[in-house]
């Protein structure tokens, strides 16, 4: 393993600056990190310029291969070739984060003949499906990611279900994709002794659609009119949001708004939460539900695909419908009963430290490197 080389690229137009802004550099380097050191070198190609060359301080033990994201990937692939041909010759694999981006590394592969992983945490196609009835959005996604999963070496999912569909829709080998979840730093995600319950719930995410944060807060709209008022703490970007800012106003609801949080300061406020909530209409495999669970929080998911694989209702949480009522009867079950929550949270954390810790899955990215660079 020693002798291996992987080259990393990064999802279309992102860099390290913007996993920054958004708070989760630490976490989403801390997988390489520890690769790093089992491995040759990494090298990360990022889409960030100057930006990213300025934060290099920050992963020392990774090799940085900077560009921006040109409107013509083309373009994209010729400047990573001529700048850091080196580099990507002496690769021995390269590996993809997510579908998005994937062209260049597809390109990359077929030009200097390397093995390749096509990684993704959800799939591109059935996003944009849920998104937008643009057809020819449809397609680009659709054929983007069958162009991707066709060149793969090997093809990575998240979830078993990713794994069914992508093998049924592009006709796949089973044996070429394979399922490693995300992970979790358990060390850093754990119970903290003493914590004050400043919140009822605390909600960790964005303001799309899917998130339905506005049944949400119709659903503590409800439990105020029948006299329940409960605090919600709303982390991440969905702060931002114009619409979800004036229902909390117009509702007259105790929510409380943090922003973006480097993703290593959300266990000392998930620890100050009763309940992490998770309303959404559909997931892929929602590591901030996996990181609430790994700090003892007992959680209410919805019933849908995504977290029902993961929330076993009333062993490890609690499950509901997407509707406001639905939600509304979850959480008021889930604040009535202490010892039910002091039972969730428990199971809940022995679930996600069995399943998602990060040393599992680190042998699982290295069992899949190392079949590679032997093959």
């Amino acid at each position: 393993m020693k002798n291996l080389a992987l080259t990393f690229f990064f999802t279309a137009g992102v860099g390290l600056r913007d996993w920054a802004d958004t708070g989760s550099l630490e976490r989403e380097l801390e997988l390489y990190r520890r690769l790093a050191r089992k491995l040759k070198r990494i090298n990360l190609v990022t889409y960030g310029g100057k930006a990213d060359r300025l934060l290099a301080e920050k992963v020392p033990e990774l090799n940085l291969l900077t560009t921006r994201w040109y409107p013509r990937q083309e373009l994209t692939t010729l400047y990573l070739s001529l700048r850091y041909c080196p580099q990507i010759l002496g690769s021995d694999i390269l590996k993809t984060n997510q579908i998005r981006g994937s062209q260049v590394a597809v390109w990359i592969k077929k030009f200097y003949r390397k093995k390749l992983i096509v990684r993704c945490g959800y799939l591109h196609s059935l996003i944009t499906r849920k998104r937008t009835d643009d057809e020819k959005r449809i397609l680009e996604a659709v054929t983007l990611e069958r162009t991707a999963f066709l060149a793969a070496d090997v093809g990575i999912v998240s979830t078993a279900w990713q794994r069914d569909m992508v093998v049924e829709d592009y006709g796949l080998d089973p044996d070429k994709i394979r399922v490693v979840p995300n992970y979790v730093m358990t060390e850093v995600f754990k119970p903290q002794e003493g914590a004050s319950k400043k919140y009822d719930l605390i909600f960790i995410g964005r303001a799309e659609k899917e998130k339905n944060l506005d049944g949400l807060l119709k659903a503590l709209h409800s439990l105020k009119t029948d006299g329940k008022e409960v605090s919600l703490l709303l982390v991440g970007s969905c702060c931002d949001n114009a619409e979800i800012k004036q229902m909390i106003k117009e509702m007259r609801l105790n929510v409380s708004l943090k922003g973006n949080l480097p993703n290593f300061d959300l266990p000392k406020v998930l620890n100050q939460a009763k309940i992490f909530i998770l309303p959404s209409h559909f997931e892929h495999h929602p590591k901030v539900l996996l990181e609430a669970m790994s700090c003892g929080l007992p959680c209410i998911g919805t019933k849908v695909t995504g977290i029902k694989e993961d929330i076993e209702h009333r062993q490890n949480g609690l499950l509901c419908e997407t509707d406001p009522r639905s939600i509304a009867e979850a959480i008021d079950t889930l604040l009535a009963e202490g010892a039910l929550r002091e039972t969730l949270g428990v199971n809940a954390r022995k679930y996600v430290r069995k399943k998602y810790d990060i040393e599992r899955i680190l042998e699982m990215e290295l069992e899949i490197i190392q079949e590679l660079g032997e093959g």
